[in-house]
């Protein structure tokens, strides 16, 4: 992979922003990358609450632009203190995912690294992190987890598509001292419909054990091309398993249990919002860990 010269992490103070800037501080201090801490207040929001409410009548007061700035800044020299880390201050007015877009393209960032929404305990991910999954030219890391430490385990699920085994690559690359996992999903019942009516075609018990051989193999192939373990007596590198995509890779996730997973987005506009409502979206909102996505 790439090296990641730039992390972008977004907050808005909140508690499940502040595990982002967290966890981006780690990974940028790890791949001597600078960190850009962005801050947006959202103006469009802002004017439409005061359209509802009587502003004067509600207890507190919203910070006032020169607070914000300063917390910032504050943060920024805090997050610098620690081991001599490169932060970049941003703060702006507007549409938070579209500041984080404009920011991505103009500094062309490795990384971008968002909460999945502001109170970590809450279902549900934010718009914010919706609309800039959906556009972003970079991998995304949505973090849920407080980040102590390194991931000790990533689970990347590979399809054998391109997208897939780009992730792969990146996932070995971003966190290389984790142990990684390769993981297919064959979801047998789509594969039965595919071979319906097809005459001649053997007997789906014995296509499903080819489609594990074939499956593999390849993962194996994958495995060795990046230098993951090949002794058996190590943790499994690669796994084969019947399921529906997204469920499968949530429930492996949990059964390692794997601190982050990585899954690759398809598609751009309408057709990925379609795909990622079965694959990295419910990874997202179903993994009880991080998800890194790659687009």
């Amino acid at each position: 992979m790439k090296p990641i010269r730039r992390v972008i992490v977004a907050t808005d103070f909140s508690a499940g922003s502040m595990r982002a800037v967290e966890r981006a501080a780690l990974l940028a201090r790890a791949h001597g990358a600078c960190l850009d801490l962005l801050h947006t207040f959202d103006t469009g929001a802002w004017k439409s609450l005061r359209a509802v409410f009587d502003m004067k009548h509600l207890a507190g007061e919203v910070p006032r632009e020169a607070e914000l700035r300063q917390r910032l800044a504050t943060l920024a020299d805090t997050l610098a203190a620690r081991g001599g880390l490169d932060v970049e201050s941003h703060f702006g007015l507007g549409v938070p995912a579209a500041a984080i877009e404009a920011r991505v393209k103009a500094t062309h960032a490795g990384l971008v690294v968002l909460a999945r929404r502001s109170d970590p305990g809450v279902a549900g991910v934010s718009s914010t992190l919706l609309r800039v999954l959906r556009s972003a030219p970079c991998p995304l890391l949505v973090v849920r987890t407080p980040a102590e430490a390194a991931y000790e385990h990533v689970l990347t699920a590979v399809d054998l598509r391109e997208v897939s085994l780009r992730a792969a690559a990146l996932a070995v690359g971003l966190f290389p001292s984790a142990a990684h996992r390769l993981l297919h999903v064959i979801d047998t019942a789509w594969e039965q419909e595919v071979r319906r009516g097809h005459a001649g075609a053997e007997p789906f018990g014995e296509t499903l054990r080819t489609l594990h051989a074939r499956a593999t193999q390849r993962l194996q192939a994958l495995a060795q091309e990046l230098g993951l373990p090949a002794d058996p007596r190590a943790a499994v590198d690669v796994e084969v398993v019947d399921a529906v995509a997204s469920r499968g890779i949530v429930e492996r996730a949990a059964a390692w249990p794997a601190d982050c997973v990585v899954v690759g987005r398809h598609g751009q506009g309408l057709v990925s919002e379609a795909l990622l409502g079965s694959t990295a979206l419910d990874a997202i909102h179903h993994a009880a860990c991080d998800v890194l996505v790659v687009p």
